[in-house]
């Protein structure tokens, strides 16, 4: 291959690989109400720690007495332990509050903005794409 050969390859790889933030940003719009909140409280069910996001699985006490188990995506896993949550972190069971932007098909799922762990709140979406 010749020296612009490469070039361009490499121009195109760079170009692909700097897009993938904006379409994961974009498809998190595509699922969740960027402009919505909804506040819960329940017991931890399950931490999946896993690439490229983690998940909260979180069993909520409706008013009528019912629950209802959400699935509620996190930032980075990355971003998860620069602010100090690993794998053995939270426990099945511990009561989380979290702050999550609703899915917008009303299915309960949503991603997560904010965890509070009872002792300290975890900000885990922002504004600017960092997540």
């Amino acid at each position: 291959m010749t020296t612009r050969t490469v070039g361009w390859v490499a121009l195109c790889g760079f170009l692909m690989a700097g897009t993938g933030g904006v379409q994961a940003h974009h498809a998190l719009a595509g699922v969740y109400d960027l402009q919505q909140e909804v506040t819960l409280q329940g017991a931890l069910k399950k931490l999946n720690f896993t690439n490229p996001h983690s998940s909260i699985e979180l069993t909520v006490l409706n008013k009528d007495g019912s629950t209802t188990d959400w699935v509620l995506v996190t930032a980075s896993n990355r971003l998860l332990t620069r602010q100090g949550i690993t794998k053995t972190s939270i426990k099945p069971g511990d009561v989380l509050k979290i702050v999550a932007l609703p899915a917008k098909n009303g299915n309960p799922m949503g991603f997560i903005r904010s965890l509070d762990l009872g002792d300290r709140e975890i900000q885990l979406f922002f504004e600017d794409g960092q997540n």
